[in-house]
């Protein structure tokens, strides 16, 4: 029997997952599990620039996002085109069909923002944290959205939830992406016109829209170093066993949500678990 898992991340805009996830997902694709990523709107705000209109940029980070999937080793990604920067007027309609895809995918596990995080200020990773997070919980019930039942969808319950880079929870899960870190830049360098709107942090006085070969060279060397920081930063959690890590935090879903009780009751009353598993 195979032990290989689908997989499905569901991220606001289509280069979310690569910054926050790419070296797990990577990693991942390449033990032989299924990768799916979900991205819920179209990106079309993505730019600081006048001379292309919201659909050139939506039609281009698609390209960018499934340029990425395929460096990842995942399968096309999933657009559902909602507007970007307005899920929030959208989640109704975002929550029906992510639990279509998950009953549709029948993931084990999904990847998605941290809704709870504090001080968290874009609303779409918000919304789509939290809307992810209720489709992975309630889409083994049957009686939620009956009409995908008429389609030949049956209620599924994915086993875990994972959280990328939490901030406000200690992670518990910490995967070594040592071996994939340089994948994870190549998906990135994909995602041009998001890289090139970060080009004034590395490389003074350069304008986003009209980078030299030179100045494009700094800022991928300047992305390198400041991802490759954040990764050992959170590899330092393995004390010492891992060199580059990304982190998360993994909660149980349906059956398994109560394995870990002890735990809860202890940082219910304020004691905080040190567990963490490296994969």
């Amino acid at each position: 029997m195979s032990n290989n898992k689908t997989i499905v991340v569901v991220y606001a805009h289509p280069d979310d997952a690569e910054f926050l996830a790419g070296g797990t997902l990577a990693k991942w694709a390449g033990e032989g599990h299924q990768i799916f990523a979900i991205c819920a709107t179209n990106g079309d705000l993505g730019a600081k620039i006048t001379e292309i209109t919201p659909e050139e940029l939506a039609e281009i980070r698609k390209k960018e996002l499934t340029m990425a999937m395929q460096t990842i080793g995942g399968n096309p990604p999933i657009f559902l085109d909602f507007p970007d920067g307005f899920v929030r007027n959208h989640i109704d309609e975002l929550k029906e069909r992510l639990v279509y895809w998950i009953r549709k995918l029948k993931p084990n596990r999904i990847l998605t923002f941290d809704p709870w995080k504090s001080y968290q200020i874009h609303p779409d990773h918000i919304e789509v944290g939290r809307m992810a997070s209720e489709a992975a919980a309630f889409s083994c019930f049957p009686m939620l959205y009956p009409e995908h039942l008429k389609e030949g969808l049956e209620p599924h319950q994915p086993a875990e939830l994972w959280y990328m880079v939490p901030m406000q929870h200690k992670p518990n899960r910490l995967v070594d992406i040592t071996q994939t870190f340089d994948r994870k830049m190549k998906a990135i360098l994909c995602h041009q016109s998001q890289v090139e709107m970060m080009a004034d942090l590395f490389v003074e006085g350069a304008d986003p829209a009209n980078l030299s070969e030179e100045e494009k060279s700094q800022l991928r060397d300047g992305a390198d170093t400041m991802l490759r920081m954040l990764s050992q930063a959170l590899a330092n959690l393995s004390e010492g066993k891992i060199e580059l890590a990304e982190a998360f935090y993994a909660i149980k879903l349906g059956p398994g949500m109560f394995d870990n009780y002890q735990e809860l009751i202890q940082e219910l009353i304020g004691i905080e678990s040190d567990s963490i598993e490296i994969l």
